[in-house]
C-alpha cells in the first residue's frame, strides 16, 4: 500500500513538472516595477490635507449653473433642491481623490472612516462658510495644527506664530501634530532661532533687519564685511594687498605691472626733467 502511495505521487509528480514545462515564460520585464505600484505613504496631515482639497475640487466640479429649458423659476426650484441633495454629496464622493497622487489609498480610507464628519460639513457648516480643511483635519480629525505651531498640542513654533525661527527659516513639522519643531534655516543662518550667520557669511550692518550675506569670493571660509578687504583669510590662488585686500594672482600681476609701469615712467619723466634743466642751466651760462 505505501510503495502504492509513493508510486502514485511520484506520477503526479511528473505529469505537474511537463505540465509547466509547457507554460510560456514569464516576462518580467512585462511587470515592470513592482515598487511603483505600491502607493506611497504620506504623513495623517497631509492625507487629510490632500481629502480636503479633492472634496472642495468636487463641489467646484458639481456646481451647476443652468438646466436646459427656458422656465427660471422651475430652474431655480431644482438647482436649489440639488445644491444641498444627497445626490450632489453621491457625486461628489464618487470624485473623491481620483486627483491625488501620492498617498491615494489614505485618502480613500479616510473618505470613508470619516464619512460623516463630511455629510456635516456639507450639509451644515459649509452654508456657514466653515473652512473644511480647518474643520475636517484641525478640529475635527486632529491630525494637523493651524500655521506655525507643531505637536499634539499644537503649540507655537521657535520665535513665535508671527514670525517663526526669525524669518530666516521654517518650522520642522510645522502645522501637524508632529515633532519636533525645531527651525530648519534658510542658506546662511544658524542658531536655535535662525539668528546668528554661518561660516561663510557675515552680518549685513547697513541693512535695518537682522540680515547674513556670503563672503567675497576671495575670502576663505569667513569674513568680518563685504568685499575683499574684510577676508580672514585669502582663498586659495588670492593673496593679501594692503591697499585691496585679498586679490587674485591676475590681479596681482597686473598691480605689479602697473606698477612697474609707473616706477618706469616715473623714472623717464625724473630723466626728463634732468635734461631740460641741464639745457636751461647751459644756456643761462651761455648768455653770461
Amino acid at each position: 500500500m505505501i510503495v502504492s502511495y509513493i508510486l502514485l505521487g511520484f506520477l503526479a509528480f511528473v505529469h505537474f513538472k511537463n505540465a509547466a514545462s509547457e507554460l510560456p515564460p514569464i516576462n518580467m520585464d512585462s511587470l515592470g516595477n513592482l515598487s511603483s505600484f505600491k502607493d506611497k505613504l504620506v504623513s495623517s496631515c497631509r492625507a487629510c490635507r490632500d481629502l480636503a482639497s479633492s472634496f472642495l475640487k468636487a463641489v467646484d466640479e458639481t456646481t451647476r449653473q443652468s438646466f436646459a429649458g427656458g422656465d427660471a423659476d422651475w430652474e431655480r426650484e431644482k438647482l436649489g433642491a440639488y445644491e444641498n441633495s444627497e445626490l450632489r454629496f453621491i457625486e461628489i464622493q464618487e470624485k473623491l481623490c481620483s486627483d491625488v497622487t501620492s498617498g491615494k489609498d489614505q485618502c480613500y480610507n479616510l473618505a470613508e472612516l470619516h464619512e460623516e464628519v463630511l455629510e456635516d460639513w456639507f450639509y451644515e457648516k459649509r452654508a456657514q462658510n466653515l473652512d473644511l480643511f480647518k474643520y475636517l483635519c484641525i478640529d475635527e480629525l486632529k491630525f494637523c495644527c493651524p500655521n506655525n505651531t507643531y505637536g499634539p498640542n499644537c503649540i507655537p513654533c521657535p520665535g513665535g506664530i508671527e514670525k517663526p525661527c526669525g524669518g530666516h527659516g521654517k518650522c520642522m513639522n510645522g502645522g501637524t501634530r508632529e515633532q519636533p519643531g525645531n527651525c530648519i534655516c534658510d542658506t546662511g543662518y544658524i542658531g536655535m532661532l535662525c539668528d546668528e550667520c554661518k561660516r561663510g557669511f557675515y552680518q549685513d550692518k547697513s541693512s535695518s533687519t537682522f540680515s547674513c550675506e556670503m563672503c567675497d569670493k576671495a575670502c576663505k571660509d569667513h569674513c568680518r564685511g563685504p568685499g575683499p578687504r574684510n577676508c580672514e583669510v585669502c582663498s586659495d590662488g588670492y593673496y593679501f594687498n594692503e591697499d585691496e585686500g585679498c586679490i587674485s594672482e591676475i590681479d596681482l600681476n597686473s598691480s605689479k605691472a602697473a606698477e612697474d609701469l609707473l616706477n618706469d615712467t616715473e623714472i623717464e619723466l625724473d630723466g626728463q626733467i634732468d635734461d631740460v634743466m641741464a639745457t636751461a642751466t647751459q644756456s643761462e651760462h651761455s648768455e653770461l
